[in-house]
């Protein structure tokens, strides 16, 4: 493959790299599906090929890969893993680290690969669309690799939707729940705290007031409603400080401040300075994340 024909094929997708064959992706569950033609595929052994840094998928569910590892046992490698050279002899795998990893366990000592042409770019994409498209990567690897693809890639997120099949609002929404606190992202990845939950809670600035809300949604089986409507609990004692009540918010306004973070995927707020007049504050959480939202004020279509 060119480097031309490289360039065409990013974005395509893992089957661009595949070659042509019916039957489910590779790395599906079951190991079932047609084999691939066997001139593209040859045994190396297990310890020349190593996993990608750029993998996207951060924990493996033990059950699944117990499964796995049974599966490979019993019927060995029926979908080969895709890799591209390395250095010093060596084979980077762009798709089938769960494969891999299976085999290891499974004590392997060679397994069948189909090795394509790849530069780094291409693979950084090929192995997140992968991950991706298989929808069991949970909420936060997810919104890491959405992220990676805007970030390293320079991926607007309409771009990341044509590439993964997604909706634009799906990866803006799923992008914001990294603007939360470690523990909060750590209690969404391990499915405690759901989405849905989680972006509710990006409308309060204190951290500790987000895991204190997160801790009682979970305890008392709160609804994203209920969150929405928290309220802190007056503060008693000589202490405590008055709170001026806050002012009803115009309807369209909040609708215009919905829109707006929705579509730039990071908190917006207006603050009004007197009849008519105001600004606007857009948050940023790195240059890179300022660029994204550059390019989407500037380049966005009218």
């Amino acid at each position: 493959m060119t480097k031309s024909e490289r360039r065409k094929a990013l974005g395509k997708g893992l089957h661009s790299l595949l070659p042509i064959r019916s039957g489910p992706p590779a790395d599906a569950p079951a190991q079932g599906g047609e084999p691939a033609r066997e001139r593209d595929v040859q045994n190396l052994p297990i310890h020349q090929v190593t996993p990608n840094p750029n993998q996207p998928r951060r924990e493996f569910d033990a059950a699944a890969m117990l499964e796995l590892t049974q599966s490979i046992e019993r019927d060995g490698i029926i979908q080969p893993i895709i890799v591209r050279k390395a250095a010093l002899g060596q084979y980077q795998i762009i798709a089938g680290e769960r494969r891999w990893r299976a085999a290891k366990a499974a004590g392997l000592t060679n397994v069948p690969v189909i090795v394509r042409t790849a530069d780094d770019q291409q693979a950084l994409e090929l192995a997140i669309v992968e991950n991706i498209q298989r929808e069991d990567l949970n909420p936060i690897e997810l919104a890491i690799a959405f992220h990676r693809m805007a970030t390293e890639l320079g991926l607007s997120h309409d771009q990341i939707g044509q590439k993964t099949g997604k909706e634009r609002a799906t990866i803006t929404n799923s992008v914001r729940l990294l603007q939360l606190p470690a523990e909060l992202q750590t209690m969404i990845a391990t499915r405690r705290l759901s989405p849905g939950h989680a972006r509710a809670l990006l409308k309060f600035d204190d951290e500790e007031l987000q895991r204190e809300i997160a801790l009682r949604s979970i305890d008392e089986g709160w609804s994203v409603r209920q969150i929405e409507q928290f309220t802190r609990p007056k503060t008693s004692g000589s202490k405590a400080k008055s709170k001026r009540p806050e002012e009803p918010v115009d309807p369209n306004v909040k609708f215009a401040l919905s829109e707006m973070e929705r579509i730039l995927g990071t908190k917006v707020r207006i603050i009004e300075s007197g009849t008519g007049k105001g600004k606007i504050e857009i948050e940023y959480y790195s240059a890179d994340d300022l660029s994204r939202i550059y390019d989407l004020i500037i380049y966005s279509p009218v």
